[in-house]
């Protein structure tokens, strides 16, 4: 499956234009699987949505570069480990953040958008528990 990097960018771009973005992408995660949020809790509500903007951001930005998408990746290996993020979880916040672009997004949205941010959200995801692997 290929990953269109300007699908991502302009479909991001997108949804950031809403304020509430990230505050409704962790309302669905909470809302799918309530057993998330107590890993929430080291930040305000206000910090976190940043922090999760910036880290999307991020990665997106580095996409076509995957020397930084790794070390991206292996920074939040690290940091989720800590927390107790379990594998299973990666999938349950894929699954949120899609469906959130998806609605940021509306008729904007596309097929070549959900491949395209499904598949980089899957290389991603592989990349994150790749280090604990073995």
């Amino acid at each position: 499956m290929t990953i269109d990097a300007k699908v991502l960018r302009d479909t991001l771009e997108i949804a950031l234009t809403r304020d509430d973005f990230a505050e409704r992408f962790y309302a669905r995660l909470f809302a799918q699987h309530p057993e998330c949020q107590p890993l929430f809790k080291r930040n305000s509500a206000g910090a976190q949505n940043k922090m999760f903007a910036q880290k999307l951001c991020a990665i997106v930005d580095a996409i076509e570069e995957p020397e930084r998408v790794v070390a991206e990746a292996s920074a939040i290996a690290k940091t989720h480990a800590e927390y107790g993020v379990r594998d299973e979880m990666y999938g349950w916040v894929g699954d949120a953040l899609v469906a959130t672009l998806r609605d940021a997004n509306g008729d904007d949205w596309s097929d070549e958008a959900e491949r395209s941010w499904s598949a980089a959200y899957e290389a991603l995801a592989a990349a994150i528990r790749a280090p604990r692997a073995g």
